[in-house]
């Protein structure tokens, strides 16, 4: 079997401090390092993510994607001119874009209706679009609704991409997963692939993908992502420090999606450490409360955090996990306290190991 791919992504909130010229050097690195591919997130707020790609593809010949774009931020137009012309710049290298409704603060800056319809009427719009052909949002009106687009007007690109360009379901939800399977060519499973894979859910999940693949006839074979919460640092305590929140938020996330308490024991979390958890988030508890609240089982349960010979041993066992069910890429994300130093570990000390 070929070795299993590395990509990182760039969590640009987690980079508000990096310039998008220091973020270019350190996709350098990782190139110089051996990784197949750059991802960057869809955040309001942070840096573009198609002004970072483009600044990526005009300084380094590497696969690229987003993972994900935000249904509910970018318009299909806006976004397939967008990709089609940083194409052009790739010099035939892979740009792969996610499809989502985005993490759990999408709400809170926009509305988000419809988000099964959404997803599924992006896809098949920029779909069409990046093939050249025509598109009337007559026919997606939870899109023409939702941004303005006049219903009988047709819209086209006059430029054609340069390089293939690959739509992937980032939604995990059972109902997400069959649309993505139907309508998207491949499958990014989130920030949680650790706990999903730990609870023993992982197996469901690329089910329901392939479910929606069925039902359009395509083949099972299909591009699989794992994305990796990853904090790694000499310093232990900074990099455990550095993921807790994260890992808290995200834990939240999966209790409130239906992970029951059978599945948090799973996890080697107790339930009860979890409520108290979304006690205290529902009553606006400062980060520093929040954060003291997420337990070491906690953070292990989301995120491979320590020192590299702590995190190499882990990511073996991972990187197995990933391999039994054919994914073709680890996509590591978040990476650790000092962004430069944790991805060079990554890439010298552990990724050699896998």
């Amino acid at each position: 079997m070929a070795s299993i791919e590395t990509g990182i992504q760039f969590h640009l909130p987690t980079y508000a401090h990096v310039s998008l010229p220091e973020l270019i050097n350190l996709g350098k690195v990782a190139k110089a390092a051996g990784v197949k591919q750059l991802w960057v997130t869809d955040n309001l707020r942070s840096r573009n993510a198609f002004v970072v790609l483009a600044g990526f593809a005009a300084n380094i010949p590497i696969n690229l994607g987003t993972a994900v774009t935000v249904q509910y931020f970018r318009n299909p137009v806006d976004v397939a001119d967008s990709v089609a012309a940083i194409s052009e710049i790739m010099d035939g290298d892979e740009l792969s874009i996610g499809i989502a409704r985005g993490n759990g603060n999408t709400p809170n800056f926009v509305k988000t209706p419809k988000p099964l319809t959404m997803a599924r009427e992006m896809a098949q719009s920029l779909a069409l679009l990046l093939a050249g052909e025509a598109v009337c949002f007559g026919d997606y009106p939870a899109l023409a609704d939702y941004f303005n687009f006049n219903p009988t007007a047709s819209f086209n690109l006059n430029f054609a991409p340069k390089t293939p360009i690959r739509l992937y379901c980032g939604g995990n939800g059972p109902l997400g997963l069959a649309v993505g399977g139907e309508f998207m060519d491949g499958l990014i499973v989130g920030g949680e692939f650790k706990a999903i894979s730990g609870a023993g859910h992982l197996p469901a999940v690329l089910s329901k993908f392939e479910e929606g693949a069925a039902k359009a006839g395509k083949s099972s074979s299909y591009p699989k992502i794992a994305e990796i919460k990853l904090s790694v640092s000499r310093d232990k305590e900074a990099a455990r420090a550095f993921a807790r929140p994260t890992a808290g938020r995200r834990l939240l996330n999966l209790s409130r999606r239906g992970y029951g308490p059978e599945d948090i024991l799973a996890l080697g979390v107790a339930p009860e450490d979890v409520a108290r958890l979304d006690e205290a988030e529902r009553q606006g508890a400062t980060e520093e409360r929040f954060t003291g609240l997420v337990t070491d089982a906690m953070l292990d349960a989301v995120f491979v955090a320590g020192e590299p010979e702590h995190c190499r041993d882990r990511m073996i066992e991972l990187r197995d996990t990933a391999e039994q069910y054919g994914f073709k890429q680890l996509m590591y994300s978040e990476l650790g306290p000092n962004v430069e130093e944790s991805l060079r570990l990554l890439c010298d000390e552990i990724v050699p190991a896998l």
